[in-house]
């Protein structure tokens, strides 16, 4: 890594750690409850007055270091001993944030609830600047993430579990030296639950940003090359398929869509079965519980089967897009290609009429069963769309051509969308 690189790096995440402290800040200025993982120190900060927040919590980071060399021994590498230099740093910023918010107070319960949002938020953000240059992280993740690949298990299962613990130990903590629960509110649970989820909504949005700015990665299209891969998103029934294949044939192009199964078990060494159960498919009740767990920010090791699957059908759909002259089905194409100049993103919807006739067909349903299936594995890839992107599925503006099959029909569809890669060459 150039030392410019290493510095731009470092100044994100920096200035990542300080918002996550001011975040702190704003929680404790709340008075409802602080962060899970900022528990611990702010309790004993009450019984050790004569230490900081920032100072203790810099002792509960180095003890989590040790932690991780207990339990990796040889396998902890020197490296990660500069977790206790970001300690330090991460200590210091949470004394200046408790600093300069010294004089803000909450006359009341609804701006003690602002306060707690605004922390949440700044929380959130602050992580993502933290994680996505990929340079640094502190003692707390560094524990989780060592306990998730001693125990095999998957990042976000072992985080819960974390701050559940972090929680308790307080609570416990607080009534043995204080006689009472200190830091432990209403506060501390939409903390938990609202950080996540504007990870989850904010990182696919933010992320992108910062790393094109340390790679320098602009995004303009070759007039004179044009565009030679095109992305179907599509409700079911539309016709997307049958309209990818015969545009694919006429174009004379690869068309990646069923592939993908036996492809995604090469990468990511999942079997076929688990794959054409979740390929594409995520409920609201999965997607809460992810977006509570921080899943997949941290790294890309100890990751749930599903962000495996995600990874690896990532993967193909950029080994396709580098070599151009393609049509991808589906999986987050639009989004994984984001930065592709030559990428014509397409979105095929459809009447429910239109729709029913088709699946009904297809599968060998009642038309009210098709119309079941239809909304239930809609909903299925909006929610696994909106989770890996931060997007809307099915957001018109999003797309270069919205497509309604059922007012125009599959085959003029395939003559609209081949003539506009024809006119972008």
């Amino acid at each position: 890594m150039k030392i410019k690189s290493f510095i731009e790096r470092l100044i994100i995440s920096v200035f990542g750690l300080f918002l996550m402290s001011l975040g702190i800040a704003f929680a404790i200025r709340s008075s409802l409850g602080i962060t899970p993982i900022s528990c611990p120190p702010y309790v004993f900060s009450h019984y050790f007055t004569s230490w900081t927040l920032g100072q203790l919590t810099v002792g509960m980071h180095i003890t989590m270091v040790i932690a991780q060399v207990i339990i990796l021994r040889k396998e902890f590498k020197k490296s990660q001993y500069f977790q206790i230099v970001v300690s330090f740093l991460f200590g210091f910023l949470i004394d200046f944030s408790m600093f300069i918010t010294s004089s803000i107070i909450a006359p009341n319960y609804f701006v003690q609830i602002l306060y707690v949002l605004l922390g949440s938020l700044l929380v959130a953000i602050g992580i993502i600047f933290e994680v996505t240059p990929k340079l640094l992280y502190l003692a707390g993740d560094g524990l989780m993430i060592t306990v998730a690949k001693v125990l095999k298990r998957p990042f976000g299962q072992v985080k819960i579990a974390f701050d559940v613990s972090l929680v308790l130990f307080s609570v416990i903590s607080g009534y043995f030296l204080l006689n009472g629960i200190i830091g432990v509110r209403e506060g501390t649970v939409i903390s938990a639950l609202l950080i996540g989820f504007i990870i989850g909504k904010l990182n696919p949005v933010i992320s992108p940003y910062i790393t094109r700015f340390i790679e320098r990665k602009e995004k303009s299209r070759n007039v004179m090359q044009g565009y030679n891969i095109i992305t179907i998103g599509r409700e079911l029934g539309s016709g997307g398929r049958e309209i990818g294949q015969k545009l694919a044939k006429k174009l004379g192009w690869e068309f990646i869509d069923r592939q993908f199964i036996k492809q995604a078990v090469e990468k990511s060494g999942l079997n076929s079965e688990f794959i054409e159960k979740n390929d594409q498919q995520m409920t609201k009740g999965e997607m809460l519980l992810r977006y509570l767990s921080m899943d997949n920010i941290f790294n890309e090791e100890n990751l749930s089967d599903d962000d495996k699957l995600f990874i690896a059908q990532s993967k193909i759909i950029k080994e396709a897009g580098e070599k151009g002259n393609c049509i991808i089905v589906g999986r987050c194409a639009d989004v994984v290609l984001d930065n592709c100049p030559n990428c014509f993103n397409i979105f095929i919807s459809a009447d429910v009429d239109f729709a029913k006739k088709r699946v009904a067909e297809e599968f060998h349903l009642t038309e009210d069963e098709a119309i079941n299936y239809i909304k239930k594995t809609n909903q299925l890839r909006r929610n696994h769309y909106n989770y890996y992107t931060g997007r809307n599925w099915g957001e018109a503006s999003r797309y270069d051509m919205y497509i309604k099959s059922s007012k125009i029909g599959v085959d003029k569809a395939v003559e609209a969308v081949y003539n506009a890669i024809k006119q972008g060459r």
